[in-house]
């Protein structure tokens, strides 16, 4: 994630520090720095140690003088100019307001934020009350105290970040390419590239977007929002004794910096910090420095499979689950057959039958762009593999899978349970909170949620099709039924015609031998004919005699599906595609219907729905 520019001041301490900057950079001596407390700052790594903010931009300011000859610059006019229209405005308004309201003293607003010396003279302290340094205007107020720039760099100026914290420790190495490029006028310029980072000890393994960023970003900058104690006493009080993280950060010029991160305010008033050999306690926002607080591996990539970037390659073109959670392998293919309405997989072993359409796209359809909660381990060891519960000769779960553009290859460990007791014992998946997964191409050990890992919690019951059969009319040529001992056959003819305007329509008609059915009422018949949902996914080898028999022949090149239903358990009859695999079972009220309708139908009377 990439960090944000952050706000060191309030929104109305912000503009004033804005309008200031921008006349001090016309005018050095509109603006006067208190420097009563005697405070030495820590000063950037291209400063002289020592020197205060306030100095620094003072001799900036008369460098660029010297460089115009001792003269103010010529920009300056013009925005001298602007100023003092806008102060004829604000008179103006001014005397508008006097006429009507009494003007208030700003004054008291600014002496009620500061105290005064003796002398009536503002000063600004810490939180402790010691005296700091401020920035004031000509007329003594106060500006701001307390905001400063104890590093003022820009990550390109980065050579390294070296960070240890409660998690571990890891060194950011930076590097910004730089070109040197002569033009036809003998002109030199230089062309500044991308800047890459590579984690020392990681160098070939891939980072997460944005997280280099947010290091180096924090790292070659660092505001204060206030200045806690200038004494610096008892650094145990805020977590500075044992900091929670300590960073050097190195520059391109070798000048190094140390930050050391202590505990959080109270009331999300920011983070207690310390740089340098500077005693003084600062506090800094803490979005300025929670990168310094990251996990090592948390800088590595969690991209566990890439997006697809070719058309059709989101679902694979063939797919292999197994392990020991398995009793057999399953294999799928992606479904090709126009015949059936809705399915978009095939399941080809152990079994031949249809997939799921909801399982099969959270299992096989989401394969492609998985991101990971945690990278665990890189470059795993046996015993690191065995940690995780990752077994690649005996896997608890694995998937293969190839798509159109690229290959998936996958192990999962037994999934990590969340203990939830409001969750079922029969819902699996409400119970799982994550999955350790591995992949052997980017040699990473992953922490994926259990929504992204359904490969690794489906099973053979999950995955076969939720609809006995599912044909999709239009391209249906005949439907046979067999039951009591008589076998009935239906023609189902299709017929396109043009009309008088050269639109063109389609019709189908229903036959039993050379006898038509009213097409609405054959419609009912078949709606029940394809109703049938499985009750309960079974295995095993089919027995015994059939009760009903549905075959299904097609107008392509397909073969004939037939549909076998024995009796099974009470009130059910199990069902094959096949007629030799049991898939599962429905309840008889449904092969009652059907074999109790076919008759009236094939005379011609009317059937009720389901």
């Amino acid at each position: 994630m990439s960090k944000k520019k952050r706000n060191i001041s309030s929104e109305s301490e912000t503009k004033e520090i804005e309008a200031v900057t921008d006349i001090a950079e016309e005018d050095e001596d509109s603006i006067f720095y208190d420097n009563t407390a005697g405070t030495i700052f820590a000063a950037d790594s291209d400063a002289e140690t020592g020197s205060n903010k306030a100095a620094q931009k003072t001799a900036k300011k008369r460098e660029k003088q010297k460089e115009n000859g001792g003269k103010p610059s010529e920009n300056r006019k013009p925005v001298i100019a602007i100023i003092v229209t806008l102060i004829v405005a604000g008179l103006l308004i001014g005397l508008y307001f006097w006429a009507n309201n009494a003007v208030p003293d700003s004054s008291d607003e600014t002496k009620a934020t500061y105290p005064t010396d003796e002398n009536g003279n503002q000063y600004a302290t810490d939180l402790k009350g010691n005296k700091i340094d401020s920035q004031k205007d000509k007329d003594g107020n106060i500006i701001i105290a307390g905001v400063e720039e104890l590093i003022n760099h820009v990550p390109a100026d980065i050579k390294s970040v070296n960070v240890t914290n409660e998690e571990g420790s890891f060194e950011l190495l930076s590097e910004t390419p730089t070109e040197k490029s002569t033009d036809s006028d003998g002109k030199e310029t230089v062309t500044t590239s991308e800047t890459k980072y590579t984690l020392k000890g990681y160098e070939d393994a891939p980072l997460a977007s944005g997280m280099p960023d947010a290091v180096a970003n924090d790292a070659a900058a660092v505001t204060t929002t206030n200045i806690v104690d200038i004494t610096g006493k008892n650094p145990q009080d805020y977590g500075l004794d044992k900091p929670r993280s300590t960073v050097k950060v190195t520059f391109t010029n070798n000048n190094a910096r140390t930050i050391t991160v202590g505990n959080d305010a109270p009331d999300n008033k920011g983070t207690y910090i310390m740089v340098d050999g500077d005693k003084a306690i600062y506090l800094v926002d803490s979005e300025s420095v929670d990168s310094f607080l990251y996990k090592p591996l948390s800088l590595l990539s969690k991209e566990v499979t890439s997006s697809s970037e070719a058309d059709g390659g989101a679902n694979p073109k063939k797919a292999k689950i197994s392990g020991s959670k398995f009793k057999e392998a399953m294999e799928f293919v992606t479904n090709d057959d126009k015949t059936v309405s809705g399915a978009y997989f095939k399941m080809t072993a152990p079994v031949s039958c249809f997939v799921n359409v909801t399982n099969g796209s959270k299992v096989l359809g989401s394969l492609r762009s998985v991101s990971a909660d945690d990278v665990l381990a890189y470059k795993p060891d046996d015993e690191t593999l065995k940690k995780y519960g990752i077994d690649t000769e005996n896997p608890y779960a694995e998937i293969s899978a190839e798509f159109s553009d690229t290959k998936i290859h996958l192990y999962g460990a037994k999934p990590v349970l969340n203990n939830n007791e409001n969750s079922s014992t029969a819902d699996t998946s409400a119970q799982v909170s994550s999955v350790y997964v591995y992949n052997p191409e980017s040699k990473m050990i992953y922490s994926v949620s259990s929504a992204k890992a359904e490969w690794a919690l489906t099973s053979y019951e999950d995955m076969v099709f939720e609809y006995v059969m599912r044909p999709d009319l239009p391209y249906i040529s005949n439907i046979e039924v067999t039951a009591s001992g008589k076998t009935y056959s239906f023609d189902v003819n299709h017929e396109k015609n043009t009309d008088s305007e050269g639109n063109e329509t389609s019709s189908t008609t229903f036959k039993y031998g050379d006898k038509s059915i009213d097409s609405e009422k054959f419609d009912v018949f078949y709606q029940n004919l394809e109703s049938a949902m499985v009750n309960t996914v079974k295995s095993g080898k089919v027995e015994g005699n059939a009760e009903l028999t549905v075959k299904i022949s097609y107008t392509n090149d397909k073969q004939p599906d037939t549909y076998t239903f024995y009796k099974g358990d009470t009130g059910k009859y199990n069902f094959s595609a096949d007629g030799s695999n049991i898939l599962g079972d429905v309840f008889d009220t449904y092969v009652n219907k059907i074999i109790e309708d076919t008759p009236k139908i094939a005379k011609g009377e009317t059937v009720n729905p389901m």
